[in-house]
């Protein structure tokens, strides 16, 4: 592990508040003063930690812990509660829900910290869950009793009062916690870049002679560019500088046409952009445009390749999973989810369906696919319970494109062409 990421890795296991400098970074792990300002300068960028006034650098609640809990607070939103008590403990975390539908001797088994309790107007089970430190909901907008509401107030517990029943509570929250866990499980440039102190990178003075020797020393042939306020204003490659005198300024060869990405977006997006406009490395940038780091198409494709996704599915995952693949063709019985308003298949859906035939049509190719090209004629609407065969065929195959045309068929009858147009990476 580089001094670098130790630096940050200490940054994040301090506890919230503590307060940090490069001084007492530098002296605890034995690094320069420079390495100890930039590690915390890049822990700034990422929310780690925040340069306040008069406090100095303190270590604060990362961006990235959001994503992973909610708060009480949130959960009043989600349910469309009042609070009626424990507003201090509104932003505590949440961690776990538990209905009361037991007996006050069985409660000690559910309750946990940062826990909710969903309940009625059963004022014992309420209390019990208090006197434990568990926020209480209470649905169907039953009254509470006022020692209770004491009783939250003292330990700044929340209590919360809907109007909705316990079925459609409980439903809200797992859907929230479903998306939130979706959420966190999404790849982002910051868990995959490589920081520009260990990739590389060259200014707009520097010359072909100094782009050659970091190639030497590097084994890339891509480095971002920047100027005095360590902007990006190019990227410099072997096409580019490869045949120019040693002597040449780096700002007279680079490209000035630049595309950039921050440490929020998703992999997704950019492994697309990578394969779509064949970008071999891209500039992660900070929000004031200086430059942050690299990511490689390289790395991108290697940790998507081993990433897992957790068991909770996106809608995409849902809908593949109902297309079935028979001898030789696929299978799609339409269920009322998949339904328009008006009763018919959704076009939504049946995009799904032809991008999920796509894929396991050319599973084989062992590469990277974009679809740039859909088109679709609708020959006669579909309704649910009605079972689609769908027949798929590659017009035409290259070892970087293809061309796939689709006949979806409702008891022989055509009801829907359509002709995809990929991109292999």
């Amino acid at each position: 592990m580089s001094k670098h990421q130790a630096i940050l890795d200490y940054l994040e296991k301090l506890p919230i508040g503590k307060r940090v400098s490069v001084r007492s970074i530098s002296n605890y792990l034995q690094v320069s003063d420079g390495t100890a300002y930039r590690a915390i300068k890049e822990a700034e960028n990422r929310g780690i930690v925040e340069t306040r006034p008069r406090s100095g650098t303190v270590r604060v609640k990362s961006k990235k812990a959001v994503l992973e809990h909610l708060t009480f607070r949130e959960i009043v939103e989600i349910t469309g509660s009042e609070v009626l008590a424990g507003k201090e403990g509104l932003e505590r975390e949440f961690n776990k829900f538990y209905i009361g539908a037991m007996t006050e001797e069985h409660i000690l088994d559910y309750v946990s910290e940062g826990g909710l309790l969903i309940v009625g107007d059963r004022t014992n089970i309420q209390r019990l869950a208090l006197k434990h430190d568990n926020a209480v909901l209470v649905t169907g907008g039953f009254d509470v009793d006022p020692s209770i509401l004491e009783l939250g107030n003292s330990g700044q517990t929340p209590i919360l009062r809907t109007k909705h029943d316990t079925y459609t509570v409980a439903t809200m929250i797992n859907r929230a916690l479903a998306n939130m866990q979706i959420k966190t499980d999404i790849l982002t440039v910051e868990q995959v870049y490589s920081p520009m102190h260990e990739y590389g990178f060259l200014r707009e003075t520097d010359t072909v002679r100094d782009y050659l020797d970091l190639v030497r020393k590097s084994r890339f042939s891509r480095f971002p560019v920047v100027n005095q306020h360590q902007m990006v204003v190019g990227v410099v490659t072997m096409r580019d500088a490869g045949d120019k005198a040693p002597q040449t300024t780096l700002d007279k060869v680079m490209s000035r046409t630049v595309f950039t990405t921050n440490l929020s977006s998703s992999i997704a997006n950019v492994s697309q952009r990578m394969i779509a406009e064949d970008f071999e490395m891209i500039p992660v940038i900070r929000n004031n445009q200086t430059l942050l780091g690299v990511i490689t198409r390289r790395a991108v494709m290697d940790r998507m390749s081993k990433e897992q996704l957790s068991g909770l599915p996106t809608f995409s995952e849902q809908i593949s999973q109902k297309v079935v693949l028979q001898a030789n063709h696929f299978e799609l019985t339409v269920e009322p989810s998949m339904l328009e308003k008006s009763g018919v298949l959704s076009n939504g859906v049946l995009t799904e369906v032809l991008t999920t035939v796509t894929r396991q049509l050319m599973m084989n190719s062992g590469k990277n696919l974009i679809i740039e090209q859909l088109l679709v004629y609708y020959l006669q609407a579909v309704q649910v319970d009605d079972t689609l065969r769908i027949e798929a065929r590659i017009v035409r195959q290259t070892r970087r494109s293809a061309i796939i045309d689709f006949d979806l068929y409702l008891n022989l009858q055509l009801v829907t062409k359509a002709t995809v147009t990929l991109k292999i990476n």
